[in-house]
């Protein structure tokens, strides 16, 4: 089982999609590194957040710009999912639409993939309730500091460790535990955003359509009703 960690950093929450740095790590299921741990670096073509820039940039500002943009690298993301069983993420919703917005900014085919989100695995979990964030779960179930926090190679890196303890803890590997909780599973699929679409103009169509009740002679409206006037 090939299994992909990733993590995403993004330039601007008002601009959707401005993802600007894409790390990950791949192993198989006894979290034995496959691919080395990589630091993608996008240029996210938008504005930039304030606190991002003084907080959570871990780059010279020219390197980014100097990245290429989402669209250059859709191709390697795109075989990087294809080659795993399974992405895994912490709060992976996150990542998730904004991968599904980039694509969609660059006019881009949705990318596809199977996931794990590690943060409701931890809430699952019966030790260590209190912890919160990748930092906190890392810190309680490893008993460390998480490596390069706020860097994308470094939170996938953090995910994987955090997982692989968890694991270790209940005596499975990554695709046993993958069965036991599947409600912790997801897929990105390409018309998750066509769906929405196609609901909310078919719900447009429907009310445009639909037609209007006309009171025939001797009908009464309630506000004449109420006054006791007939039409």
């Amino acid at each position: 089982m090939r299994i992909l960690f990733f993590d995403m950093e993004f330039a601007d929450g008002k601009v959707p999609g401005s993802v600007f740095s894409f790390g990950y790590v791949v192993t198989d299921e006894e979290f034995c590194v496959l691919e080395e741990s990589r630091d993608l670096l996008i240029n996210p073509e938008s504005t930039w957040n304030d606190y991002v820039k003084e907080h959570i940039l871990a780059y010279p500002m020219e390197q980014i710009e100097a990245a290429p943009n989402f669209s250059d690298r859709y191709e390697h993301l795109k075989a990087l999912f294809e080659s795993v069983d399974l992405a895994v993420g912490f709060s992976v919703s996150n990542d998730n639409r904004a991968l599904r917005r980039a694509c969609e900014r660059y006019g881009l085919p949705v990318l596809t993939y199977r996931f794990m989100d590690v943060e409701k695995l931890c809430r699952r979990m019966e030790e260590h309730r209190d912890a919160h964030g990748l930092g906190g779960c890392f810190a309680a179930w490893c008993d460390g500091v998480a490596l390069h926090a706020h860097r994308s190679d470094g939170d996938a890196v953090t995910t994987m460790l955090l997982l692989k303890a968890i694991c270790e803890a209940k005596h499975v590997d990554a695709e046993m535990m993958a069965i036991a909780y599947p409600e912790c599973l997801g897929e990105m699929q390409v018309q998750d955003a066509a769906k929405k679409r196609d609901a909310k103009e078919t719900s447009l169509k429907a009310r445009r359509r639909r037609p209007r009740r006309r009171r025939g002679k001797g009908q009464t409206s309630c506000a004449q009703a109420e006054k006791g006037v007939l039409l």
